[in-house]
């Protein structure tokens, strides 16, 4: 970098620096971008429909935009998902949800289930399906944590959240992203069973 910063400048983009080490860290001059509010997402859905002349609804752009997270290529294509639904578009018409985000869904479902070593092996199995489909590895732990604390007592939120949170970090500091969310998969499944275990031991006596 120091070679040639005399003749050109590198623009280095990322969703987080936790990963970047600290040596270009230290050569770089960091400018955090937030990501574009609901209403900048709406108006950038309304210019590109329109160049494509489709009336967006302004109801469903923001509908796109509140279930996006603020994230605008995502955004982008739920409103492609749209259209390929339905046309012409509708205020209240279904937005589809990305097939493994779906699939995720699923996931956490199976683990609240049946807590077992073999569902443990299945899940691995699937976890291993969304990595190889490029499904990053973070967002693959914090779609698991909301959609298990779906599913949790309000005690045993606190617990499941912390737990993400250290895995969540092992993880980034790790390579092996399958070691650290099956570890986070198989504590969750201790945790859940004996919370359902003392549960049903107090119904009794």
């Amino acid at each position: 970098m120091e070679k040639y910063m005399a003749t050109c400048r590198l623009i280095l983009c990322c969703n987080s620096t936790s990963k970047v080490i600290a040596p270009i860290r230290s050569r770089c001059l960091a400018v955090r971008v937030s990501a574009p509010s609901i209403g900048d997402i709406c108006t950038i859905l309304s210019n590109v429909c329109k160049k494509e002349g489709l009336p967006l609804p302004q109801e469903l752009a923001r509908r796109i935009a509140e279930k996006s997270g603020r994230n605008l290529r995502k955004a982008l294509l739920m409103c492609e998902a749209c259209r390929v639904q339905q046309l012409p578009f509708t205020p209240d018409q279904d937005i589809s949800e990305a097939d493994w985000e779906l699939y995720l869904r699923e996931t956490a479902n199976a683990i609240v289930s049946q807590q077992t070593p073999q569902r443990l092996f299945e899940i691995r199995g699937r976890l291993y399906e969304l990595l190889t489909h490029c499904i990053p590895a973070d967002i693959i732990i914090k779609g698991l944590l909301s959609e298990l604390l779906n599913n949790c007592d309000g005690q045993l939120k606190g617990e499941v959240a912390q737990m993400a949170a250290f895995y969540e970090h092992r993880l980034q500091l790790g390579n092996k992203a399958i070691y650290h969310l099956e570890a986070f998969v198989a504590k969750f499944m201790a945790l859940y069973k004996k919370f359902m275990e003392d549960g049903l031991d107090a119904m009794v006596f």
